[in-house]
């Protein structure tokens, strides 16, 4: 039985609509001051709310402001019925996150059907919400078990074999056993990082940008992707047509978007083939291109980047949890700018757009 809190001063309109809730099959149940609704939506966690504007202690607008700001109550779908009718009010309501706006006096079918539009609402927010969260968790299941246990288990076997054999192992034979140990190593040391730049990303708030200054973004950028092109032994693949710019952001986090994003192209291209890295300054903005000739990027699924996502992974071998590539969708964001993927027959191209300073 669905649970609706009805909040008003008016002691005979409240009990009316209360018990005209209950004939209709909800749990009505009801409070004479704001106050005394939020104390009781926290103590009871209804489905819907019905509240007033003009009472004497806390008006309903504060009701609104206090049930949104508290997490357990901010999801309940807010209802104001009020004499109120001008569209300042109306609107004012509508801004603070109420679901609808009934003016007084309201017919008993309308109320009703206005609560059934909203509780199906939610009920579909919910489903929907979870299908999210199932979604997750199989990404998790299914990602994360692989990322950590190969490199992991590469490691350990490595280290099986030295202390086994460590009185009959060559020189060539060691550093091939070291090879293997530091490719798994770095494989976990990148993935760690990419939880940790994900954790960073997610928990800043309130950043200005005008903060930070970054200039020779050239310089900055070449040193970077060799890096990168290093990682790959692909130094030879890498073509570089960068212009200076100065913009304003974290250097940490124009440092990721830029590794990140040259990782993906040289990990999903093959040795051989050319990864270009272009960068320029146009209309104000300074432009990144990152184009490789790999197997493409799906751009239907554009929509649906998320952290543990992998596409085409029946398709190609990937490493990675797919944390890298939303948090640069969430960088990017952040600083006002544009994250755009294009394919064609010979490849993937990434445009990167942010803010000169």
């Amino acid at each position: 039985m669905r649970k609706i809190l009805f909040i008003d001063d008016n002691t005979s309109l409240r009990e009316l609509t209360i018990d005209a809730l209950k004939l209709e099959g909800f749990e009505a149940f009801g409070a004479e001051t704001g106050q005394q609704g939020i104390n009781l939506a926290k103590s009871t966690s209804p489905d819907l709310i019905l509240c007033d504007i003009l009472m004497p202690d806390i008006d309903g607008y504060e009701v609104l402001r206090q049930m949104k700001a508290y997490k357990q109550t901010s999801l309940i779908p807010f209802i104001f019925l009020s004499a109120l009718s001008e569209r300042t009010n109306v609107r004012q309501g509508m801004n603070l996150g109420a679901e609808d706006f009934l003016v007084k006096p309201v017919s008993l079918e309308e109320l009703v059907d206005t609560i059934h539009t909203r509780l199906r609402k939610t009920d579909h927010m919910n489903i929907y919400i979870e299908s999210l969260l199932n979604d997750l968790r199989e990404r998790i299941t299914n990602v994360m078990p692989h990322e950590f246990l190969t490199p992991l288990n590469a490691i350990l076997g490595c280290a099986g074999i030295i202390k086994g054999n460590a009185n009959n192992l060559s020189r060539n034979e060691i550093r091939e056993i070291a090879a293997t140990i530091e490719e798994g190593g770095n494989r976990l040391h990148d993935l760690i990082r990419s939880y940790i730049n994900h954790a960073l990303v997610t928990s800043k708030k309130n950043l200005n940008p005008e903060e930070y200054l970054i200039d020779h973004l050239d310089g900055r950028m070449s040193r970077i992707t060799n890096l990168v092109a290093e990682k790959y032994k692909r130094k030879q693949d890498l073509i570089l047509n960068l212009e200076n710019a100065s913009i304003s952001m974290d250097p940490d986090d124009f440092d990721f978007l830029v590794r990140e994003l040259s990782d993906n192209a040289f990990k999903f291209s093959k040795a051989k083939s050319h990864v270009i890295v272009s960068s320029k300054v146009d209309n104000h903005v300074f432009e990144i291109r990152i184009t490789d000739h790999g197997i493409g990027f799906p751009i239907d699924n554009f929509s649906d980047i998320g952290a543990f996502n992998q596409f085409n992974r029946e398709r190609h071998e990937q490493q990675g949890s797919g944390l890298g590539l939303i948090t640069a969708l969430l960088i990017t964001e952040r600083y006002n700018g544009k994250l755009k993927i294009t394919n064609d027959i010979q490849g993937t191209t990434v445009i990167l757009v942010l803010p000169l300073r």
